[in-house]
């Protein structure tokens, strides 16, 4: 047979199989946002107050390693209390007031800010929060590992191990990765994934979309490559996607996943 048809065929079939892949996140994500643990962890999420840059800046200026605030009323409807003697960290609030504008519709006016104090879960006790659903997927596959690496290089892309911050496992920052210890393939994939897609575009993109799809590129070809323990479609539900948004950016992670996949292929032939 033609070898052309026959890497041709290759192709086809990588592909079909990349569709079932996508196909199985996706149910699995809707399957995800519906469990017991992740609606009471997305509950808990959607009532902590979002807070300004400013009011970030001032939260991490007086409180380095606060990583849940709330105001004290806040935290005794999350059924905790703040601790006698704690020091509130000063934020500043919008002072607003009612106003008719032109057509006779009420609205509010912002006539200035206050200072208002929200306190850090270290300075509280009561009930546990839920805690987020697993969505780390540890494996470490040194020879995936080390295809990577050689695939990172060749397009350019430098790759750092050290310490980073809290559970954050990898960052990309066009051209460079920064990698956890701790991290595992398939972050090192979904990274990979970002260096790819999403620092040359010049069009917006929510981040939900971005993380969706480089997740679900990372989970295609993790499994591919037999990684097991993957969490995909937690993380993809954490970030707020659904089977609809697997779906819609199927052709662009399948592509994706396809041109990963053949160049590790061959380039792990050539190294092996």
């Amino acid at each position: 047979m033609d070898t052309h048809i026959q890497t041709r065929n290759s192709a086809v079939e990588l592909k079909a199989r990349i569709t079932e892949r996508i196909q199985e996140l996706a149910q699995a994500t809707d399957a995800a946002r519906v469990s017991e643990d992740m609606q009471r962890y997305l509950d808990m999420c959607s009532r902590f107050h979002q807070y300004s840059p400013c009011n970030v800046w001032l939260i991490l200026m007086e409180k380095p390693n606060a990583t849940m605030v709330a105001g004290f009323h806040k935290w005794i409807s999350m059924k905790r209390f703040v601790r006698r003697g704690e020091r509130g960290i000063a934020i500043l609030a919008p002072v607003l007031v009612p106003e008719e504008n032109e057509d006779g519709i009420q609205a509010e006016k912002l006539v200035g800010f206050k200072t208002v104090y929200v306190f850090d879960i270290s300075q509280t006790d009561g009930e546990p929060l839920p805690e987020p659903p697993n969505w780390k997927s540890p494996e470490q596959n040194a020879l995936l590992t080390k295809r990577l690496m050689d695939f990172a290089e060749s397009r350019g892309i430098r790759v750092q191990v050290k310490e980073l911050q809290g559970e954050t496992q990898g960052v990309s920052m066009g051209g460079t990765i920064i990698l956890s210890p701790k991290a595992g393939s398939k972050t090192f994939i979904h990274e990979i994934v970002h260096e790819l897609l999403h620092h040359k575009e010049t069009k917006l993109m929510l981040h939900t979309e971005r993380e969706l799809e480089a997740e679900a590129v990372s989970y295609v070809i993790s499994k591919h490559f037999g990684l097991d323990g993957l969490s995909s479609p937690n993380y993809v539900a954490l970030h707020g996607a659904n089977a609809d948004m697997v779906m819609k950016h199927l052709e662009l992670i399948r592509n994706t996943a396809a041109e990963i996949i053949q160049a590790l292929e061959t380039e792990s032939i050539l190294v092996s």
